[in-house]
């Protein structure tokens, strides 16, 4: 199917009623303007799966699941929004327009369903050789050596490449699959314009999903000591590792229920804990996560953990990721496994019940991070000072405050350095008190990031005051990255419909956790009469924006203090003027430089 235009999605959206739709899956009670059913994202006894029937979305209390009426069949199905679009249309009677596909578009849709065709082909191909009672024998005793049976092979499609040059290349033949189709796919080397050999021999294999359950690649683990270790598929128009996770598709619904990925090294790794029931877990093909992994796992649950080799290849990996779980606002922690074991092994010599003793003591990577910097710490102003640069961009991503500053304090306790110097090193947007300050000011400063909050919560309930927030231009001040980016996102659809669609709204976002937070927000009951709502507005509009104000009024001050000094020759005072003066300045364009800097790729940041 062609791209669905937006007028069509929007049609069917209107016809589609969501209390209609979730009815049909969940057992659905009128709460006063809601209704109220069992989760089927995650087991509960008691109702928290709420549906409006006003707003057209629906949210869990319990697991955080929330959406429009696209998301809701998505997840519910494991189908693509796409999918989602024409199965609610064909419900509802609606006809869909097909978009005239060009010619390459349709070269290359064609192209990439042979290659998946081609590659179901040698999924069945292999696994049919494994269970082979004479073929498959030395690589089931393979398996059976690593303590996994027919649960692992029939869940996993698991396979056998067999020692012949062409096993799998005359079974394609038979299939009447072109040998050219076969080398673009990976399966097959070219060696001349007519002929080619089977890539994988006397190997191991797993194949590769995509998040529909369709193999797209392969990985092959050698049975001969004279080959390399292991072999993947090469990148093809449908296979790039560095955007693909193994396990995937097997583990979609696990990470869901859980809320929780577990991301381990190594195919092997992931069956062993696969094998203990443990069915939340993903591996990446032999490379180093990327962004494109982490933006999968942020699809699947809120959290990601990493089970990495207990040594300190394993530490370094951990550690090389931190930045890009960071950046997708992913939370991630690490499971401590003992020096020089791997999952596979913990598993075999420990089991289950300590593995899963370990998966409750993990802990936050950020926090791990700064232990590792802070080991080699010397005492020293140098190594104090190497510290501070070394932490310094991590911290800046934190997005929490609450989080920032048991951090700040971390540092504080180990370093010796005092928070409010920390803070004026780090720039991270919420320093404390600088020279001459009143608790006032302190104190208003650390209620910026509550007002900001509390006037987004505002909005959501009482969406007509969003042009108040447009013309106090508040959100320039914004410093929680979160708030800004629900601000701005609030105040555009606000801008394109003259109302707020927070329906539309989201099914727009492509994150989780942004339409968690909104559509939690909106089925809450408003704890402001409208009256009582529209002047705490105010109040913390003027909140935010003082900052800025504050900050101005210093600056002219220190302008005309500097000149003062100047004129008695008062060098020393000079030095320390000119250098809070740099600071003031610096706190004022923090603001809007971190902004730019936030949403220059259109991240969720």
């Amino acid at each position: 199917m062609g791209r669905i235009n937006r007028e069509t999605i929007e049609e069917v959206r209107a016809a589609a009623n969501i209390v209609d739709v979730v009815g049909s899956y969940v057992s659905l009670r009128k709460r006063g303007k809601n209704y109220q059913g069992l989760c089927p994202f995650h087991g509960e006894k008691d109702p928290s799966f709420t549906v409006s029937d006003e707003k057209q979305i629906f949210h869990c209390f319990g697991c955080g699941a929330s959406g429009s009426v696209f998301d809701f069949l998505m997840r519910t199905r494991n189908i693509g929004f796409a999918e989602a679009v024409k199965e609610l249309a064909n419900r509802f009677g609606i006809a869909l327009p097909q978009a005239r596909e060009t010619e390459q578009a349709k070269r290359t849709r064609e192209l990439a369903e042979r290659l998946r065709q081609v590659n179901e082909l040698a999924a069945g191909y292999y696994n049919r050789t494994l269970l082979d009672k004479n073929a498959g024998e030395i690589a089931r005793e393979y398996l059976r050596g690593r303590g996994l049976g027919q649960e692992a092979i029939e869940d996993f499609q698991l396979g056998y490449a067999p020692k012949s040059w062409d096993g799998l290349k005359r079974f394609l033949l038979g299939k009447k699959v072109g040998m050219n189709i076969a080398v673009q796919a990976g399966l097959l080397v070219k060696k001349s314009e007519q002929d080619g050999y089977d890539r994988f021999r006397h190997r191991l294999m797993f194949p590769i999903k995509d998040m529909s359950g369709r193999t797209i690649g392969f990985g092959g683990r050698a049975l001969d000591d004279s080959l390399p270790k292991y072999l993947n598929s090469p990148e093809t128009p449908i296979f790039h590792k560095g955007r693909t996770l193994y396990g995937l598709a097997t583990a979609r619904e696990a990470c869901r229920q859980n809320k929780q990925a577990l991301v381990v090294e190594g195919y092997f790794d992931l069956l062993a804990i696969y094998n203990q029931g443990i069915r939340q877990v993903v591996a990446p093909l032999g490379t180093a996560l990327t962004r494109q992994h982490v933006r999968l796992l942020s699809r699947l649950a809120p959290q990601a953990v990493l089970v990495f080799d207990g040594d300190e290849a394993g530490m370094q990996a951990a550690m090389r990721s931190l930045e890009l779980f960071m950046r997708e606002r992913m939370e991630v922690r690490l499971l401590d496994l003992p020096e020089g074991m791997d999952p596979d092994d913990f598993l075999a010599k420990k089991g289950r019940e300590a593995f899963e003793q370990l998966l409750k003591e993990v802990r936050p990577l950020m926090e791990v991070f700064l232990d590792q910097s802070l080991a080699d710490y010397d005492g020293t102003v140098e190594g104090r000072l190497k510290v501070i640069r070394t932490v310094t961009p991590m911290l800046r991503l934190v997005d929490s405050r609450v989080t920032q500053e048991g951090y700040l304090r971390m540092l504080d306790q180990r370093l010796g350095v005092s928070e409010e110097v920390l803070r004026a090193e780090f720039d991270l947007g919420k320093r404390g008190s600088p020279a001459g300050s009143t608790g006032r000011k302190v104190v208003q400063e650390q209620r910026i990031p509550v007002w900001e909050e509390e006037i987004l919560r505002i909005l959501v309930h009482y969406p007509n005051w969003i042009p108040v927030l447009e013309e106090s231009s508040a959100l320039d001040d914004f410093q929680g990255k979160t708030w800004l980016e629900i601000g701005r996102l609030l105040t555009k659809h606000y801008q394109e419909g003259g109302n707020l669609d927070l329906s539309g709204l989201l099914m727009d976002l492509q994150g989780d956790q942004l339409r968690n937070l909104i559509s939690a927000w909106a089925m809450e009951v408003s704890p402001w009469r409208e009256e009582v709502a529209h002047a705490r507005l105010r109040e913390y509009l003027e909140g935010v924006t003082s900052r800025r104000r504050r900050l101005e009024d210093d600056l002219k001050r220190l302008k005309e203090e500097i000149q003062a000094a100047e004129r008695s020759q008062n060098v020393t005072l000079m030095a320390e003027l000119l250098a809070e003066l740099q600071a003031k300045k610096i706190a004022l364009l923090a603001g809007k430089a971190n902004n730019e800097a936030n949403l220059s790729e259109g991240e969720m940041v």
